[in-house]
């Protein structure tokens, strides 16, 4: 279908996004080709488009296929996604056609946790013991040799699947946990022990800035709960956490676009635990607009076009933190307290994700979340303990369950568990949920940060 189109612009195909990611792509000056799957499509979107395709946007294959035809039509000079399940399907169109920005073989060492840890230690960035495991026994021969262990999917996304497994003690039944719970095969890394934050970057022709460093709080089931800018660090860790991420980046060759890497900040110095090539999800770009005036979608859109040279933070205007909610497991009798958090001059965003009737399951990962509040404080101490306390007077109050929950596995879990956790049919699967893993879509940005040419 045709709604917007201008013949004489470049043209981009986009997968995935929102109306609102959307109008920045305009903005940037591109035409837009849409690629989204039809169940998920939010109508408003049309108006911003030129050509619009409903698909199963998570099949690699076929979308590369369906932008060859596109492009043989009317060229596109750049195939991207910003989120998570998008991010394979670009890449596979991105070196099919020639063009630039990130090849699938990039995506795929990011999205495959074992090649991502191989590739790091065979380039001596970061070398952290890691490998696949089966069973209890495979658990207790790779503490006995690592001490402290975390299993995980091999690939996934929003902190499904992941157990730390302290000793040779819990060995066995972390074992029967990941039998139980669908993980026949799990990637085991050796633990590291630290403060974990997040570290928001963006490449310009190789050159790598980081844009904001991102304080977290977790639940022991590693399931994030909250985010806060700027990350308190001293000037020599955050120097080395940041020569640490750039030499992951040169290794992995992600040279245009944003990145989002997790880090801990253990006793010998930073480690890396993953890194992603599209900006935070869990509206940590909200963060980085609030604190540093950045709008990392519209900034990508730009720089993509030509429009924009590279941009670096300057000092933070304030601090800004997220806090998501939870609830005690049962039905949900009740929900107070939203309206007058809204009112508060602090708070940026607030929601709740349920409502009376619904039920809250124990959280397994991020989707299981209740809502969030995200405020802006004088600083990032200040922003936190207000984003805690508001997130506080919003209860959700749950009764038990006339019957028990179902048990949860991967198929209870993920619509798709096979694409989430497991090895896709056409190689290493990208994580799929409908959208990124945050408790309300992201909002629309103010105007992108950049020196328009």
């Amino acid at each position: 279908m045709t709604s917007t189109g201008n013949a004489s612009a470049p043209r981009i195909a986009v997968i995935g996004g929102t109306p609102a990611t959307l109008r920045k792509v305009r903005a940037a000056g591109f035409e837009i080709v849409w690629v989204y799957g039809p169940q998920e499509l939010d109508p408003a979107g049309l108006a911003h488009v030129a050509e619009a395709y409903l698909t199963d946007y998570r099949e690699p294959a076929a979308v590369a296929e369906l932008l060859e035809t596109v492009h043989r039509s009317r060229p596109l000079v750049r195939v991207v996604s910003i989120i998570e399940d998008g991010l394979e399907p670009a890449a596979a169109a991105t070196s099919r056609l020639g063009l630039p920005g990130n090849g699938l073989e990039l995506v795929r060492v990011l999205q495959d946790k074992l090649a991502f840890r191989t590739m790091l230690a065979e380039r001596g960035v970061d070398a952290v013991a890691a490998r696949i495991g089966h069973t209890a026994a495979d658990i207790r021969a790779f503490v006995a040799e690592h001490g402290p262990t975390v299993i995980k999917p091999r690939y996934g996304s929003g902190s499904l699947g992941v157990r730390f497994v302290e000793d040779l003690a819990a060995a066995d039944e972390a074992g029967a946990w990941a039998a139980g719970f669908g993980l026949h095969s799990f990637l085991m890394e050796q633990f590291l022990s630290g403060t974990e934050i997040s570290v928001e970057t963006f490449s310009f022709a190789g050159q790598h800035v980081v844009l904001a460093l991102t304080a977290k709080e977790k639940l022991a089931s590693f399931v994030e709960v909250g985010h806060t800018q700027p990350a308190p660090l001293d000037q020599d860790t955050a120097r080395r956490v940041e020569e640490l991420v750039f030499a992951m980046l040169d290794a992995v060759g992600l040279a245009d676009g944003p990145a989002h890497t997790e880090v801990i900040l253990t006793a010998q110095g930073p480690r890396l635990v993953e890194s992603h090539s599209r900006r935070g999800g869990d509206r940590i770009t909200d963060l980085v607009q609030q604190v540093y005036g950045i709008d990392t979608d519209a900034l990508a859109f730009l720089w993509y076009a030509g429009r924009t040279e590279p941009v670096r933070p300057g000092e933070p205007s304030c601090g800004a933190s997220i806090r998501f909610l939870t609830a005690e497991p049962g039905v949900v009798d009740s929900v107070e307290g939203l309206a007058e958090v809204l009112a508060d001059p602090a708070v940026v965003d607030a929601a709740v994700t349920v409502a009376p009737g619904d039920t809250v399951v124990p959280i397994a990962w991020s989707y299981d979340r209740c809502g969030l509040v995200l405020v802006r404080g004088r600083d990032a101490r200040d922003a936190a303990e207000r984003a805690g306390a508001l997130a506080a007077r919003i209860a959700i109050r749950t009764s038990p369950a006339v019957t028990g929950p179902p048990a949860r596995t991967l198929d209870t879990i993920a619509a798709r568990p096979d694409r989430l956790v497991g090895a896709a049919p056409t190689g290493p699967a990208e994580p799929t949920a409908p959208t990124e893993p945050s408790a309300v879509p992201d909002a629309a940005g103010s105007e992108p940060v950049g020196v328009a040419k």
